[in-house]
């Protein structure tokens, strides 16, 4: 009888020692060989741009603007969402944002301010250092972005 009752301990605790390790290993079902995680399915990883297009973004002669000019848009184009942020002397981090909607245009050109303004009066950003520049393509061949920073 006193044999039977260390067996079922036995069993138990290996039991609960497989449990303890399957539980383990789910927790790290997640995490590679290198010890990276793999990418969730709810992240999407947008290809970039073509090369063949091309982006500028120079300071007016005002200094209170700058001039986006885009080349060579892809044809099935529908729309550029675009953001620009940058660090100013006085209030920290600045920025732009906006949406251009093409009409099968393969060139674009816009100045956009760099501060605020409202009825008809405006504060102008001090920038420091450069200015990122984020670009997403959206069309026909789904989103395409394109990202660079310029030093103005």
């Amino acid at each position: 009888m006193k044999l039977d009752k260390r067996m079922k301990m036995f069993v138990g605790g290996l039991v609960v020692v497989l449990l303890l390790v399957g539980a383990w290993l789910m927790t790290r079902k997640g995490i590679t060989q290198n010890g990276s995680s793999n990418i969730s399915p709810t992240e999407v990883v947008i290809p970039t741009i073509d090369s063949s297009v091309k982006v500028s973004l120079t300071l007016t002669p005002a200094g209170h603007e700058v001039e986006l000019l885009i080349k060579a848009i892809p044809s099935g184009t529908n729309s550029i969402d675009y953001e620009l942020s940058y660090q100013t002397k006085d209030q920290g981090l600045q920025g732009v944002i906006g949406t251009i909607n093409i009409a099968g245009d393969s060139k674009f050109d816009k100045k956009i301010t760099l501060g605020t303004c409202s009825s008809g009066k405006c504060v102008y950003h001090e920038v420091v250092g450069s200015i990122k520049l984020t670009l997403k393509f959206t069309g026909s061949y789904g989103e395409k972005i394109f990202e660079k920073d310029y030093s103005i």
